[in-house]
């Protein structure tokens, strides 16, 4: 056994040599094995398997493109997205505008509804005043009807009572008249009585 060759293994056909880099014109891959994959991602699993990888090498161009066009993919997506939300925006502005407008002309319908409001309140206020006014004014005047009602009637009951006065007055002064009326017969009665006394 310490006779035979312990050298490098023969290459499986269509594969590189292990140990070895390949040609810059042969393929990491066999026809036949598949899509052959973007050469920058060959070279950097070249670098992996032979231990070249320890220093960071900058990307290849391909790769930067990929990546730039993904970000410029993404970037258009976020502009699309941006426009999106600008033109929410707008609407939601507005939206908003139009709700305060809305809101503005409740507010001064609702003042000027309040001030109606008030006014008519106000005049319902000053009428029922005039009215307990007037009220109070009926009330003084039929108190005043019924203290009226009331001297008519002791009035009425005095000039009853001077009315009986008055008849009684009457009926003395009429005898009174009668007297004064005998008082001359009276008189010449009294002189006969006393010339006769005189004679006697």
């Amino acid at each position: 056994m310490s006779g035979r060759n312990h050298g490098l293994p023969l290459p499986i056909k269509g594969m590189p040599h292990p140990g070895l880099h390949p040609p810059p014109h042969e393929p990491a891959f066999g026809r036949g094995l598949g899509p052959v994959p973007h050469h920058a991602l060959i070279d950097e699993m070249r670098e992996t398997q032979f231990g070249m990888g320890l220093r960071p090498l900058p990307p290849h161009p391909a790769i930067i493109e990929e990546r730039m066009a993904a970000q410029l993919q993404e970037i258009q997506g976020l502009l699309v997205d941006n426009q999106r939300l600008a033109a929410t925006h707008v609407a939601l502005k507005q939206e908003v505008e139009a709700a305060q407008y809305e809101l503005q002309q409740m507010e001064q319908y609702a003042s000027s509804s309040h001030a109606h409001k008030d006014m008519q309140m106000r005049e319902l206020y000053e009428k029922s005043a005039k009215l307990e006014m007037d009220l109070g004014a009926v009330e003084a005047m039929k108190a005043e009807l019924i203290q009226v009602r009331d001297d008519i009637k002791e009035l009425s009951a005095v000039r009853q009572d001077l009315a009986g006065q008055i008849q009684g007055m009457s009926q003395d002064l009429a005898r009174a008249t009668a007297d004064l009326q005998q008082m001359p017969a009276l008189k010449a009665e009294v002189d006969g009585m006393r010339q006769e006394l005189q004679r006697a």
